[in-house]
């Protein structure tokens, strides 16, 4: 496939192997990519619109500096993808796979996770401008630098995320999700098992005249 060309309009590419190649400045408008499997690519400095990959193997495929805008990611399998210091404007992600994938520096507004693996994913120094996730798997995800406020992770499944507590700051959880985030904040829970195994309170004493029990 000649992806060289500096504007490809309507095009269908299918059941097909990228492999070994760089493709530089290229604009993709209103195409489609099924089933295609990349091994060892890397798109630079393209822009993709009204876009959409299904069903796709971009495993380890690097997109550096690209633009995404009206974009479509649906059942892709994205283990190592690197996005890295690209942008995002209106991008869906539908029930992909993106372990370990780098979405680190990006500019994402009005981005979609929609059922989403994202468990090791980087997310650092990312800016989230109405970014939505749900019902996204998170294990070990990195926000770090990647402020969270006002993004809701209220329908997601979160375990050992990567973020300091100023990331936290505002983000939107369920009740049940609080102890993913308690690590984060350095704060220390006593079980009720604890409590009950305590001391009474001192009777007929004036401000506990000794505290030894």
């Amino acid at each position: 496939m000649d992806f060289n060309e500096k504007k490809l309009i309507n095009q269908t590419y299918e059941n097909n192997w990228l492999i070994e190649e760089t493709y530089q400045q290229s604009d993709f408008h209103q195409c489609h990519f099924n089933n295609i499997t990349t091994q060892d690519i890397v798109f630079e400095n393209c822009y993709f619109y009204q876009t959409i990959f299904n069903q796709c193997d971009l495993s380890n495929i690097k997109f550096d500096n690209c633009m995404f805008r009206q974009v479509q990611f649906n059942n892709c399998k994205l283990l190592g993808s690197d996005f890295s210091e690209s942008s995002f404007d209106q991008v869906i992600f539908n029930d992909c796979l993106c372990h370990f994938a780098n979405f680190s520096f990006m500019r994402n507004k009005e981005t979609l996770f929609n059922r989403c693996d994202l468990s090791q994913a980087i997310f650092q120094d990312t800016t989230m401008n109405k970014t939505k996730y749900k019902e996204c798997r998170m294990i070990q995800t990195s926000f770090l630098h990647a402020p969270l406020k006002n993004i809701d992770l209220s329908t997601c499944l979160i375990e050992a995320i990567e973020a300091a507590p100023q990331d936290v700051s505002g983000v939107i959880i369920d009740e049940m999700q609080s102890s993913a985030f308690i690590h984060l904040l350095n704060i220390k829970i006593i079980t009720t098992d604890k409590i009950s195994g305590m001391n009474p309170p001192c009777k007929g004493m004036s401000l506990c005249e000794s505290f030894d029990y």
